[in-house]
């Protein structure tokens, strides 16, 4: 009998692996584990799970962030924080940040005080300070429109290789669910990535070096959609990049 219930076992296993690998990528949803309902990516109850429910490891992580649903229409705030090898801070960024139909402005605060502003949209990055007059534009790619807000951007999440990851679960971070990331990286740093369930958007993420966070960045203040983007798509010369809907 225990021979019979072990070739079941084992029959049954490989029948679901070799299904799985050969199935199409279902939708994923991910469960609330603190609540009786789940939360969708668009922030609306459902008494019942869509899709295909995923427990949250360093094997499927990617999967399921990708899977998200991303806002494309917001604004929030930023705060990145940089610090030196003996925890004291060494810099800071507070960025104001809108996006809307894949156009995306920033102006970030500097540590010097100086407010840097930039527009990325349609493959161009636009560039300019407070201080000057002059704007700078030039191609963009993927990456920019992260970079311009000092973030890890998703390819970052998504480019790491599976046996870096140490750890992977479903938590909650600010009040709000996400899936957490864990990863070391080159030199010896460890990355940690929070990504919110309800808007798919980074949140927070940290790098640490020998035990001390040397990056850290936080999000806030998170409204979707836009209500309007008069004024926002727009270069100091007063050249509309990206007209409001009428």
């Amino acid at each position: 009998m225990a021979v019979v219930i072990i070739a079941v076992v084992l029959v049954a296993v490989g029948y679901s692996f070799f299904f799985n690998l050969l199935a199409p990528t279902p939708h994923l949803q991910l469960p609330d584990p603190n609540a009786s309902q789940s939360v969708d990516p668009e922030g609306e109850e459902s008494g019942q799970m869509e899709g295909v429910v995923v427990e949250v490891a360093p094997q499927t992580v990617q999967s399921l962030i990708a899977d998200l649903e991303r806002y494309k229409s917001y604004r929030r705030t930023v705060a990145v924080e940089y610090f030196a090898a003996d925890g004291e801070s060494v810099g800071a960024v507070t960025a104001q940040v809108w996006e809307e139909d894949g156009w995306i402005r920033t102006s970030a605060t500097l540590s010097s005080g100086a407010v840097e502003h930039s527009i990325v949209g349609e493959g161009t990055l636009w560039l300019w300070y407070d201080t000057e007059q002059s704007v700078y534009s030039r191609p963009m790619d993927e990456k920019t429109a992260d970079l311009m807000q000092r973030l890890p951007t998703y390819e970052d999440v998504l480019d790491l290789d599976k046996k870096d990851i140490t750890a992977a679960g479903y938590v909650e971070r600010d009040g709000q669910p996400c899936v957490y990331v864990e990863a070391n990286a080159p030199l010896g740093s460890v990355e940690r990535y929070w990504v919110s369930v309800n808007s798919g958007l980074l949140v927070a993420a940290e790098t640490e070096k020998d035990g001390v966070v040397v990056y850290a960045m936080t999000a806030r203040d998170v409204v979707s959609p836009l209500n309007q983007t008069d004024g926002i798509f727009v270069l100091p010369d007063g050249t509309v990049l990206y007209p409001p809907e009428e």
